[in-house]
């Protein structure tokens, strides 16, 4: 391996993982010295009852107040709703914000978090090019007390000082980058996914894996960043199907959840060189499809058509997929991506996608091609153009 190369390992997030954990949520405000408490979530969690039990604990404690809901969040973080979000805290004088939900409603609080810390009234103003690269010693503390409790065991958006924020009037995600915005305390509580639906949960855990695997083959790697993203991959490929299967499984539950936060630690800190999340972010900026999905659809397809990009750590990356073999680079990475297909097939996740309303032709082609050539993760490590069509045909089964 040789001597590591300098790296800066930047994470400051508490983070207490277990079952019932949430309920210390309006402790941790206390102990932050918040005293008007916005929960910003979505209404599938609102319909579910969980705003509910949230709402209740608060009521239980007395202190400090939960001051409303906010429940419009959106599919994706949107830059409408961020905006929207963050007037309304105004204007109800929050100054603690608690995310319950999944990676848009984490991130969009992330974004809300920056707009109060830095007085800002759009958005935009803050990520001009749809990229706000606050990195340090840029970003400067915010000062909004925050607890973030997930909902999913996929983006590990709780603890990650990236937030992914959507422009609907470009279609466009954006990268938005600030070593403030993750959480203070992230509270890892199985009970509020075992409800989650076999497909989501799928989705979700391939996000966690593409994290895992893309951090273990950047070209920004290092030996804090291996240990993670290897030990994530072996806990998805074990606990995933049984988090699929038998939703109720705690173990599985809780171990998703420490997959889907350690994995996105190795990603996050390992530069921007995302290939399979170039990819997935042009499909979701374009077509609205769910993250996860395409995350996952994107990965064994950017395998099959880039081999090049993960052959550098081919080695490692068939060690953490129990892949025990003295065989060539490019074999390895053929034999992992088999590995991944056979875990989809566990998982009841096509590794293409299949939608109905979307015609995919020449015209879609040739769009997507360009959303991925000019999408913010690719321009710092962008896809050969010679793979990218045969990736996207990949991702649509259409040879």
């Amino acid at each position: 391996m040789g001597t590591p190369k300098y790296f800066v390992w930047d994470f400051r997030t508490i983070v207490e993982v277990g079952s019932g954990c949430r309920t210390f949520a309006p402790q941790r405000f206390m102990e932050m010295g918040a005293k008007r408490v916005a929960l910003v979530t979505d209404k599938g969690l609102v319909k579910a009852g969980i705003a509910d039990q949230i709402k209740e604990m608060f009521e239980v404690q007395g202190e400090p107040k939960l001051v409303g809901i906010y429940d419009d969040i959106e599919q994706d973080a949107v830059m409408r709703v961020i905006n929207d979000c963050a007037s309304w805290c105004r204007v109800n004088a929050v100054d603690g914000l608690l995310g319950v939900g999944g990676g848009s409603v984490l991130d969009s609080v992330k974004g809300v978090k920056l707009m109060l810390g830095m007085g800002a009234t759009d958005i935009k103003e803050l990520m001009p090019g749809n990229v706000g690269p606050y990195i340090r010693p840029l970003g400067k503390p915010l000062n909004i007390p925050n607890v973030s409790i997930p909902t999913t065991a996929g983006t590990g958006s709780e603890v990650s000082p990236i937030a992914v924020i959507y422009n609907e009037e470009q279609k466009v995600k954006g990268d938005l980058l600030h070593p403030y915005i993750a959480a203070d305390y992230a509270l890892l509580d199985p009970d509020l996914t075992v409800g989650l639906p076999p497909h989501m949960t799928a989705c979700t855990g391939f996000d966690a894996l593409g994290h895992a695997v893309e951090g273990l083959t950047s070209p920004g790697s290092n030996p804090m960043i291996d240990s993670l993203s290897i030990q994530a991959i072996r806990l998805i490929l074990k606990y995933l199907p049984v988090a699929v299967n038998e939703g109720a499984n705690l173990e599985a539950r809780t171990c998703m959840l420490i997959a889907s936060n350690i994995a996105i630690m190795g990603f996050a800190m390992s530069g921007m060189f995302y290939p399979v999340h170039n990819v997935a972010h042009a499909l979701g900026g374009q077509l609205r499809i769910p993250h996860g999905q395409a995350v996952g659809v994107a990965l064994p397809s950017v395998m099959q058509h880039y081999p090049a990009h993960f052959a550098r750590k081919a080695k490692d990356l068939a060690f953490a997929f129990g892949i025990y073999d003295d065989k060539d680079d490019l074999s390895l990475v053929a034999m992992v991506r088999e590995k991944v297909l056979k875990l989809m097939e566990e998982c009841h996740f096509k590794p293409y996608f299949d939608i109905i309303d979307i015609k995919f032709d020449d015209n879609l082609l040739e769009s997507l091609f360009w959303a991925v050539k000019l999408d913010p993760s690719g321009i710092a490590y962008p896809l050969p153009e010679e793979s990218v069509r045969p990736i996207l045909r990949e991702c649509f089964s259409c040879k």
